[in-house]
């Protein structure tokens, strides 16, 4: 798996764990966009035990998706306060998508960079976590005249652009707001489409945009991508990297690895469309990603679990309110309907992930004389 011609009295690869390549990238990088899919538990848990690593290395921010900008406020304090609260905590994911985004291990990344700064010396700097979320529908359901504001061109209306390209300029102007122009270092957890630097995706013949393409326009090098194995859309190259990771010797149980070095940078793509450096080309792992972080195989993905007791009788009227303006209809939605709602969120997470081929089947053998053994 990994192309290093060692000597018998030198290590015998160079193989790291994945918090050991990740913090020394973002140690060496302003910026590192982590790219992932959504909600998978190991992915997230792993990030909310890194935290520490990353600050004793100088990387004290944490970007991401997964709050609203402009609960940066409240988020900063709930960072810095002296008790932890759950219910703040739990606003903060309900202030972004509704009841849409209320995942415990989203939560207990919050919860670990608030028990970091705890431990710190009187007068060090806080470790932050930059929300780089806007909101992602139309929150006020008087001016949809019952219609659904999940609607792409109702949503687009709002927003004042098409949301993807408006989220792009978005994101990078808070990175550009809250790290680089103090000098700052952070890595990025984002949605895998959002994490593209020199490579740029194209979505119905036509070249979409993110947050990695406009930063790496600006900052070249001091931007990287890393990628979580299964975070590329591409299921014959992640089937690829299962088989290499399963012959490899080493036999790891996480690595991170830089593609340029690595076998692993040779798997080609087939159901990814782009170009490179504006190039349209035959594309590997190592043309459209730095950097790839292995947690574990895809068939050991679980989903992320929910928060418990998000809707309450406090809380009810402004939740069932904004889910009035996602699906509306001429009754108020329940309390008990709001929890099933969720809890049918949580079943579906996996649909959105990877999925691996279906095995084909070993064609029948056939005997000497060409007929099928039954």
């Amino acid at each position: 798996m990994n192309d290093n011609n060692e000597t018998k009295n030198e290590q015998t690869t160079s193989l790291q764990s994945a918090a050991e390549h990740l913090v020394e990238l973002a140690s060496s990088k302003q910026l590192v966009l982590l790219g992932d899919q959504i909600g998978i538990s190991q992915h997230v848990s792993f990030i909310a035990q890194l935290l520490p690593e990353l600050y004793e290395a100088g990387v004290k921010n944490l970007a991401w998706e997964f709050t609203n900008s402009r609960a940066q406020q409240q988020l900063d304090d709930l960072l810095s306060s002296d008790e932890w609260d759950d219910a703040v905590c739990t606003e903060l994911f309900v202030d972004l998508m509704g009841i849409g985004f209320t995942y415990r291990e989203y939560a207990e990344v919050v919860k670990a960079a608030w028990s970091l700064n705890q431990t710190l010396d009187s007068g060090a700097s806080s470790f932050r976590i930059i929300g780089l979320g806007i909101p992602t529908y139309v929150e006020d359901p008087d001016l949809l005249d019952g219609r659904s504001a999940s609607e792409l061109e109702l949503r687009n209306w709002w927003m004042g652009g098409h949301y993807r390209d408006v989220a792009a300029f978005h994101m990078a102007n808070t990175l550009t707001n809250e790290i680089l122009r103090s000098g700052e270092r952070a890595v990025v957890l984002v949605s895998s489409e959002r994490s593209t630097t020199r490579f740029v995706q194209w979505e119905d013949g036509l070249p979409t945009a993110s947050v990695g393409n406009l930063l790496y326009r600006w900052m070249g090098e001091g931007v990287v991508r890393a990628v979580f194995h299964g975070a590329i859309a591409d299921s014959l190259a992640v089937e690829r990297v299962e088989a290499l990771v399963a012959a490899a010797p080493e036999n790891p149980e996480t690595f991170g690895i830089a593609l340029n070095l690595a076998t692993l940078g040779n798997v080609g793509l087939n159901e990814v469309v782009g170009s490179v450096d504006g190039v349209d080309t035959s594309l590997r792992l190592r043309d459209i990603a730095d950097s790839y972080i292995w947690i574990t195989g895809v068939d050991n993905w679980e989903p992320c679990e929910l928060i418990a007791g998000v809707v309450t009788s406090e809380n009810l009227d402004q939740i069932e309110t904004r889910y009035q303006a996602l699906d509306p209809r001429a009754t108020p939605w329940t309390q008990t309907e709001l929890e099933q709602i969720r809890m049918e969120g949580q079943a579906k997470l996996a649909d959105s992930w990877i999925q691996l081929p279906d095995k084909e089947e070993a064609p029948p053998k056939r005997s000497r004389f060409g007929r099928r053994q039954s």
